[in-house]
């Protein structure tokens, strides 16, 4: 009886000490998990600074890693929040990027030109426009002229975001990439680029053999691409990503370029390993796809 007695206590230790180790280390795993990816930020200061630049009928709010001030009504700047700012994170989140901002961005929604340019001039010394908006990185803000659409916001957001999941992307794919969406629709976290006003001017480069190669623009600095020819090379870069999304292949191209990067820098490499095509057999297809193209207001 006694040895029955100290068996039956040795074997409640054995199972007290057994389920204690199962509890503590998923707890110990969650709490890092917890603290390594939460991100804090404090909205309350940037707003306060804020208050003090801009007048009473601005509308300031915080939303993931944004600081929204709109001088447009409550009704359109909800709007503009829930659908094209948080729809347009949610289907970036879910298509392409992994790392997040880790501060924070102010977005500036103008509800016309004249205040868009005057707010522009007066906090950040700038006069030299786009009609549509921009994004200055060095200072983390976006500026829009909202009265212009939408599409430039979305835009203007990959920009944002991708300088934090793929910071060296190369101009010419950094602005198809963004370009992509001046157009675009958005369910189900899924956001698709369809053809806008930049195929003319691409089409007429090709029908007017005034057309330059794939292997030309991948191959552009940030000078080249920004300079004489940027027009031409925002069409050139926004309808091969096109091209690649109808192909399915857009995602894959990006991340595979993304962390593949120091492999090769233009990305010509991750284009043909993707497509399964040489650059000129790509180029010729592409060529004839876009001829194929139809845009309409």
């Amino acid at each position: 009886m006694h040895k029955i007695f100290l068996l039956s206590i040795l074997i409640l230790l054995i199972s007290c000490k057994t389920k204690s180790s199962q509890v503590e280390k998923p707890a110990e795993i969650i709490k890092k998990t917890e603290v390594e990816d939460t991100i804090t930020f404090d909205y309350d200061s940037k707003i306060s600074e804020l208050r003090k630049q801009l007048p009473e009928n601005f509308i300031l709010k915080s939303h993931s890693c944004f600081i929204i001030a709109s001088n447009m009504s409550e009704e359109e700047t909800g709007r503009l929040i829930d659908h094209t700012i948080a729809g347009a994170e949610d289907c970036f989140y879910n298509n392409y990027f992994e790392k997040k901002p880790d501060e924070l961005i102010t977005i500036f929604l103008f509800k016309d030109d004249n205040t868009y340019r005057y707010w522009a001039k007066k906090l950040y010394g700038d006069t030299d426009l786009s009609r549509f908006g921009y994004y200055k990185p060095s200072k983390r803000v976006m500026l829009m002229n909202i009265s212009t659409g939408g599409g430039t916001l979305v835009h203007e957001l990959t920009h944002a975001f991708v300088r934090y999941d793929f910071p060296d992307i190369p101009s010419w794919f950094n602005e198809g990439l963004g370009s992509l969406y001046e157009r675009c629709s958005m369910n189900n976290k899924e956001i698709l680029g369809h053809t806008n006003w930049r195929l003319p001017e691409l089409q007429d480069a090709i029908r007017d053999k005034a057309y330059t190669s794939l292997d030309l623009l991948t191959s552009t600095n940030d000078d080249e691409f920004y300079g004489d020819n940027s027009s031409y090379n925002y069409a050139q870069a926004r309808y091969l990503c096109q091209y690649l999304q109808e192909k399915n292949l857009l995602k894959k191209f990006y991340k595979t370029f993304r962390d593949n990067y120091e492999k090769d820098k233009t990305g010509k490499t991750f284009l043909e390993e993707v497509t399964k095509l040489k650059l000129a057999e790509l180029e010729y297809e592409y060529i004839e796809w876009v001829k194929n193209l139809k845009y309409s207001d």
